[in-house]
């Protein structure tokens, strides 16, 4: 059974995705979405992307920053 949805890149086609960050001790799946727009999008930013992760990720953890650095880290909850 194939997952889809509705975005501004047109329909995209979902499925399950294993996001491990070995020095955050982060390991969880999530459900991710692509088209061959998305990629094609994606990889003119950096060649080596093969997607876009959102809201889903950014939920599971938390990050900031500001000109000078970034952090992330495991949320709290």
């Amino acid at each position: 059974m194939s997952i889809t949805t509705d975005s501004n890149f047109g329909p995209l086609e979902g499925g399950w995705l294993r996001i491990a960050i070995p020095d955050l001790a982060f390991d969880e799946k999530t459900l991710g979405y692509a088209n061959d727009s998305v990629v094609n999008v994606v990889k003119r930013s950096d060649p080596g992307f093969a997607g876009l992760v959102g809201l889903p990720l950014l939920r599971m953890l938390e990050y900031g920053g500001d000109a000078g650095r970034f952090w992330i880290r495991l949320s709290a909850e």
